[in-house]
């Protein structure tokens, strides 16, 4: 895969509008990059002005999506192929699941193989056998349980509520006598207070 390797004359922002768009667009990448713990700023950098390149090519053909839209797809885009490629492993709609970014992370991709990541094959042995590992260990291990169903513990006021409606249920001559009574309540409150 990896990412083209361009001058910066091939990227067309011209008016002042366009450059801060195009820096907003960096500042993400930036700060996506640095969330999958990339620290090296030299590394970062120059990921960063791929993405970018990738995303103003698209610019040309998609006007009007903005810089920042464009620059994270290519960005998630490239993060997620890449891994596709190295682990050998279909991604769910070609994006990188939290089981990908965890499979980076466990491998020591921010601090053993920075120089490796979004480069082009070949890599490492070392490097792919430890993602591979770490991919299959960071799947989830579901544990069975056993939920037994508890009697629910009221108050008295709950407990008192509780028994009344179930004899309200038992007995319906109760529940037609308080029904009664409580319609007889309602239509009194609204006599006296509309005469």
């Amino acid at each position: 895969m990896g990412l083209p390797r361009h001058s910066l004359d091939t990227l067309n922002p011209l008016s002042e509008t366009e450059l801060n768009e195009w820096e907003e667009a960096y500042a993400a990448v930036e700060a996506y990059l640095q969330a999958l713990r990339l620290r090296n700023r030299l590394v970062v950098a120059e990921l960063v002005r791929g993405i970018l390149l990738r995303a103003s090519e698209r610019r040309s053909q998609e006007p009007e999506k903005p810089a920042r839209f464009l620059a994270m797809e290519e960005a998630l885009t490239a993060v997620a192929e890449w891994t596709q490629d190295v682990l050998d492993v279909p991604l769910e709609n070609r994006r990188l699941a939290a089981r990908g970014r965890l499979a980076l992370l466990l491998a020591g991709m921010p601090d053993q193989w920075k120089g490796v990541f979004l480069t082009p094959a070949p890599w490492p042995a070392e490097f792919v056998e430890a993602m591979k590992k770490s991919y299959l260990a960071a799947g989830p291990q579901f544990a069975e349980l056993t939920m037994v169903p508890k009697p629910l513990e009221l108050n008295a006021i709950g407990s008192g509520a509780a028994q009344w409606w179930e004899t309200m249920d038992r007995k319906p001559i109760i529940r037609i006598m308080f029904t009664g009574l409580l319609l007889t309540l309602i239509v009194i409150i609204i006599w006296f207070t509309l005469f």
